[in-house]
């Protein structure tokens, strides 16, 4: 039986790639990123700024030129 213990975050992005129809390869693909680190914060293991971004810049239609990731 797999873990149904969603996370709100987990919930609303689900939702979010779903509603526009993207796939993991393209977020891949776009962002440069690993399969891994894609499919682990689909999963709610890890948090990605840089997904987010992207999913913020999809949603909204807009392009954040500048920004930093300070960790």
């Amino acid at each position: 039986m797999p873990n149904c213990d969603y996370s709100q975050r987990q919930i609303i992005t689900k939702f979010i790639v779903s509603l526009l129809d993207l796939k993991s390869k393209e977020i891949q693909t776009n962002l440069n990123i690993s399969k891994s680190v894609v499919s682990r914060y689909m999963t709610g293991e890890r948090g990605c700024p840089q997904i987010d971004i992207y999913l913020i810049e999809k949603v909204f239609g807009i392009k954040i030129k500048d920004y930093s990731i300070n960790e």
